[in-house]
């Protein structure tokens, strides 16, 4: 009995030992470390800047008003200074609201750009796959530990930046 099971597991050990070409990508990252991925980032990254100015401009402008709220403090009326503090508030949760539109509206803009790149992505992985005869690409972020020898992302970039 202890000789047959040895054999079965000896024979199940030796169909495991099939070697399986597994590999890591960070899809997004090379999507967006591409030449095509950096040329058309180009105008969403502007508009992320305006966005930036202009937050800065609105911040500026509450820390001015709330200074002028401590200087004025003290000889402002009871009613004048309810109605300082008020605008104060009303301007942070504006500024708040302005934040996550802000955000909203950048991620956005990069889900778009990598919606409208993933099928030259998709194309030259399946190259890719193809050349190294690859039975599994696995998302780097979902692997707990690889071998920088197993990561595909930086030959997916060279890919797609070879392709036009």
């Amino acid at each position: 009995m202890k000789k047959f099971l040895g054999m079965t597991v000896a024979a199940l050990l030796s169909v495991n030992v099939m070697a399986s070409e597994i590999a890591v990508l960070d899809f997004r990252a090379a999507l967006l470390q591409s030449n095509a991925g950096q040329k058309a980032a180009q105008a969403p990254r502007q508009q992320v800047e305006q966005m930036k100015a202009r937050l800065e401009q609105e911040n500026r402008t509450l820390k001015d008003m709330v200074e002028s709220l401590k200087r004025d403090e003290l000889t402002l009326s009871a009613d004048e200074l309810a109605k300082r503090r008020g605008d104060v508030n009303k301007k942070q949760a504006q500024l708040r609201q302005m934040v996550a539109a802000m955000q909203q509206q950048a991620q956005q803009m990069e889900q778009q750009l990598i919606q409208d790149l993933t099928p030259k992505g998709e194309a030259a992985l399946k190259e890719l796959i193809d050349e190294r005869k690859l039975d599994a690409v696995i998302s780097r972020q979902a692997a707990i530990y690889t071998n920088e020898s197993v990561d595909i992302t930086a030959e997916l970039i060279e890919k797609l930046n070879k392709e036009k």
